[in-house]
């Protein structure tokens, strides 16, 4: 047996404290927002097993240099065609 302890408020309530709440629900914490006679549960959706939370992708860039991709940069050439600049950003 498990015992759920859910915080519970009007719409009215929800509406004014809305992104709060949210941030409840993602740490996991369960709202019972009531409405019209009506109860309506905000819970986080569980995980899938096994995924993480962030993929990596670090395998699918393949380009020269990538430790410096943050400085890469581009400049118009004389046809009016954007070019890679030899010159690193600041």
């Amino acid at each position: 047996m498990y015992v759920v302890h859910m915080k519970r408020v009007t719409a009215s309530d929800a509406r004014k404290d809305w992104f709060r709440l949210l941030d409840e629900v993602a740490a996991g914490a369960v709202v019972s927002i009531e409405r019209g006679g009506r109860t309506i549960l905000l819970q986080r959706a569980p995980q899938p097993k096994g995924r993480e939370a962030v993929p990596d992708y670090s395998g699918l860039i393949r380009a020269p240099n990538v430790e410096d991709a943050d400085r890469w940069s581009w400049e118009w050439g004389p046809e009016g065609d954007l070019e890679p600049s030899d010159r690193a950003a600041p």
